[in-house]
């Protein structure tokens, strides 16, 4: 089918605006790699960098060298592995059952899961209940607290609705047992869904810092984001770091390269899920 000569220029605007678009997003990443890159005794902070102005990579041999860095990545990666495979086994045993109309109680415990979304206790009232199960100072209190997101919860409950009940009626019929549905039917065609939602739950991990601010009380239990957070929020003094002042750095190179080491990990695992995101939530037998 030919497009006029308006549906054209009107492409033609899109892409421009989009490719405009893309380019002001990703400058505030690049500016912060280039920077992370540059020689800290001749850069100037705010200007603007298309590539590294001396580079040197002083920064981050001196922050390689902090023992804290290791062990905080090494918690980090336990905090988001064991949470993310809590939270997606959390969601999808309790996502199921509330989306078949035939369980019993089902409406009360709905309004019971979206009251605690609206109504949550606070932070001290979550405080004690940590402290109650023994878990201060360890890293499941940055784990079991959070097993459970409302949010997430309502949208797999929408798209286990979607799926034809005609598909649970044909294998009832074959003789398939309702564990047999759960984790050979359903689970399969759900994998698109977990794997988003898995990533976003991936990041929320990474990411975190205020829990192990709240719980956590020895630095060989501390994440890398509660680590990098310390170099980011304090008025920071490079003298503070062991070895580092063999080169001298300044607070923002150190800052830049602490925004960058926090990213890679997230960078890498992203391209492995992303075509989860294109193929869309319905997979499998389920057509439309």
């Amino acid at each position: 089918m030919k497009t006029g000569l308006s549906e054209k220029i009107f492409d033609c605007l899109n892409v421009v605006f989009f490719i405009a678009l893309a380019v002001l997003m990703f400058y505030p990443l690049w500016y912060v790699i280039m920077y992370s890159f540059s020689d800290p005794n001749i850069i100037t902070f705010g200007n603007m960098y298309l590539k590294p102005t001396g580079f040197t990579l002083a920064t981050y041999r001196n922050i390689m060298r902090q023992r804290t860095i290791y062990t905080g990545t090494q918690n980090s990666i336990f905090i988001t592995f064991f949470g993310t495979l809590i939270n997606l086994a959390v969601l999808y045993l309790t996502a199921y059952p509330l989306s078949r109309d035939n369980l019993t109680g089902r409406k009360p415990i709905f309004a019971y899961f979206i009251f605690t979304m609206l109504f949550s206790g606070g932070m001290i009232p979550t405080y004690l209940v940590v402290r109650q199960f023994n878990m201060i100072d360890t890293l499941w209190a940055l784990i079991i607290p959070n097993a459970l997101s409302i949010y997430y919860m309502l949208i797999l409950i929408k798209f286990f609705k979607s799926i034809p009940e005609s598909l649970f009626e044909s294998a009832k019929l074959d003789g398939a047992s309702e564990l047999y549905i759960v984790f050979k039917i359903v689970l399969p065609l759900s994998l698109a869904s977990l794997a988003s939602i898995g990533l976003f739950c991936a990041v929320g991990h990474w990411n975190s810092y205020l829990s192990a601010m709240i719980y956590l009380n020895h630095v060989e239990r501390f994440p890398l984001q509660y680590i990098l957070f310390g170099m980011l929020s304090r008025s920071f003094n490079p003298g503070d770091m062991g070895g580092i002042n063999e080169i001298r750095v300044t607070p923002e190179s150190i800052k830049m390269a602490a925004v960058v080491i926090s990213l890679v990990p997230i960078l890498l695992v992203y391209p492995f899920i992303q075509k989860y995101f294109m193929s869309g939530v319905m997979l499998g037998s389920v057509k439309g």
